[in-house]
């Protein structure tokens, strides 16, 4: 994680209320994530309806591109909006099939984030031993998601991920990368309050010219799937990838087939014709403020939007949006956004994982309120129902032996690189994590009430030395006292990934319109695509929502070509 990021003056906690809870700042995190800029963001407020409605103005169909603004005119066999992880894998799947395909893209690069990619049954995770029951893991999701979900179509990641991570595999191999398996232990927490599963499936060991295709200082696995992606698209005789096209239009008759995109800018568009089918996997609608507002009204009290951060406003919708203009329906609302406690309070960087260990939390009112060691959705959840919306994160000197035994996964892992001891220091100097040599010094730093806090450090310890958490059931070996000087202190809130809510889908990857019929020649994949998620991100599957992208991207590739 970069440190150079110059910290806002005069941030206080009373400040941060007035601004950032409000305002939802974005923030950026050089070098932490692919794509990290080094300026802050800030939100602007969600337009009012422009359709003179309640409703906002993005459910207004615009009126149709006439020919007359079409410039030009292409034909191939299947159209991918969005070159992802998923539209990637649908280009490639479809162009194996003998597909002439269009890759489209907004951008002018390929867009990944993220190195954790979860499946069931691959190959690196056979050769470690790794078994993850189909069964209970579709069960799992379905139990997130409250049963909003489809479970025929969360079956279709269950049954042939671990299929489509090998073909991956097979991928990275063929432009000179390694693949790796994921050790079970950065995935599984033994005694953890709910069951953690295998599912992280494969890495990517990226070669020397992979380690160009990224930023500096960005996750080595991450180059190594960028890489593997980019150089087989544009090796592909079969796929035409085409940068900054923005698509903006499905072109479909009455209630017939969809059968092309209007893609380009105004004044020079062009328009793509799809013989078989067109696939969004446009990603999800983070960088749309109304979007946001509407589906998910939680995201006011994000602090930070991490998609924003990571990549600017690039996913905003726009397949959601031209798949309703048509016809199409979308999951019921609220939708499922992925939040973590990643957001520094009035910092401009993501939380280190130091900071983000079961440490004792505690509200402004320093009153501890729930378990710490949770999920991230469930840590978020509860924080958002406390007064000003973030906690506290409290420990003491002894984190170096303490922290690597939590035995935590994915990042918030001692072990991942979300953690650099080196930085800690630099933090307490910037103001990020406060620090003092008593605990009263360090309760005035947070400005939160000593009496109290004392208090609740006092009870804390009490039960760290029982090894019984009797007042919130945290596991006793993420107990531990706080008493050896220095004591720290870091504030975190919410931080918003991406949201989760998309196009509904049946399990052949095609679009429903709002009577449940097919939408004919109109596919989506990825976090475009919905009856998936609801209520919260299933994150004791890590990796499942790439693994959703990269299944359903390859399984909609074949589909659009066998026309099922």
């Amino acid at each position: 994680m970069s440190i150079d990021e110059k910290p806002r003056k005069g941030i206080t906690r009373r400040t941060f209320i007035k601004g950032a809870v409000l305002g939802a700042a974005g923030v950026a995190a050089g070098g932490m994530l692919a794509g990290c800029g080094g300026n802050e963001e800030t939100k602007e407020p969600a337009p009012s309806a422009s359709n003179g409605t309640s409703e906002p103005s993005f459910l207004t169909p615009p009126d149709p591109i006439p020919d007359s603004e079409i410039k030009e005119t292409v034909e191939a066999d299947v159209v991918v909006v969005g070159a992802g992880l998923s539209g990637c894998c649908a280009a490639l799947s479809a162009a194996e099939e003998g597909a002439k395909v269009v890759l489209l893209e907004k951008t002018d690069n390929v867009n990944f984030r993220g190195i954790d990619y979860g499946a069931i049954g691959s190959k690196m995770q056979k050769s470690i031993g790794n078994e993850v029951d189909k069964m209970k893991a579709v069960q799992e999701i379905m139990r997130y998601n409250a049963y909003k979900g489809d479970q025929r179509v969360i079956s279709l990641w269950a049954n042939h991920s671990g299929k489509v991570a090998d073909w991956i595999m097979e991928k990275a191999e063929k432009v000179g990368c390694k693949p790796v398996p994921v050790p079970i232990a950065e995935t599984t927490t033994p005694g953890a309050k709910l069951e953690v599963f295998g599912t992280l499936s494969f890495r990517i060991e990226p070669n020397e010219e992979a380690l160009t295709y990224v930023p500096k200082g960005s996750d080595p696995y991450l180059a190594g799937l960028v890489y593997t992606f980019k150089k087989n698209v544009e090796n592909d005789s079969n796929i035409d990838l085409r940068y900054k096209t923005p698509a903006v239009q499905l072109v479909r008759e009455g209630d017939g087939p969809v059968t092309a995109v209007i893609a380009g800018e105004k004044g020079n568009y062009t328009k793509f014709v799809a013989k078989k089918g067109v696939i969004l996997c446009t990603g999800d609608y983070g960088g749309d403020p109304e979007m946001l507002k509407y589906y998910i009204p939680s995201s006011e009290y994000s602090i930070m939007n991490m998609y924003e951060m990571i990549h600017g406003k690039i996913n905003t919708g726009d397949g959601h949006k031209m798949g309703m203009w048509i016809g199409a329906a979308i999951d019921e609302a609220p939708h499922a956004p992925m939040y973590f406690d990643f957001a520094v309070v009035g910092a401009p960087i993501l939380a280190d994982a130091l900071m983000r260990q079961p440490w004792l939390g505690v509200n402004v009112r320093g009153e501890r309120y729930a378990n710490e060691e949770l999920p991230y959705s469930y840590i978020c959840n509860a924080m958002r129902q406390q007064p000003e919306h973030y906690k506290w994160a409290v420990w003491d000197s002894k984190w170096p032996e303490e922290a690597p035994k939590f035995n935590l996964v994915a990042c918030k892992d001692m072990r991942s690189s979300f953690h650099n001891p080196d930085n800690v220091q630099a933090y307490i100097e910037k103001g990020y994590i406060r620090s003092a040599d008593t605990l009263e010094e360090l309760a005035e730093k947070m400005e939160v009430p000593v009496d109290t806090f004392l208090k609740t450090v006092e009870r804390y310890n009490e039960l760290a030395r029982k090894g019984v958490d009797e007042d919130f059931g945290k596991r006793p070996e993420c107990m531990t006292t706080i008493e050896k000087p220095p004591f720290y202190a870091a504030p975190l809130g919410t931080a918003l990934l991406v949201t989760l809510g998309g196009l509904q889908i049946n399990d052949k990857l095609q679009v429903l319109d709002k009577e449940k019929n097919v939408i004919p020649g109109l596919y989506a994949a990825g976090n475009v695509s919905g009856c998936y998620y609801a209520n919260d991100y299933c994150v004791t599957l890590p990796g499942n929502s790439h693994g959703r992208a990269f299944t359903f991207g390859y399984l909609a590739g074949k589909n659009v070509v066998s026309q099922a």
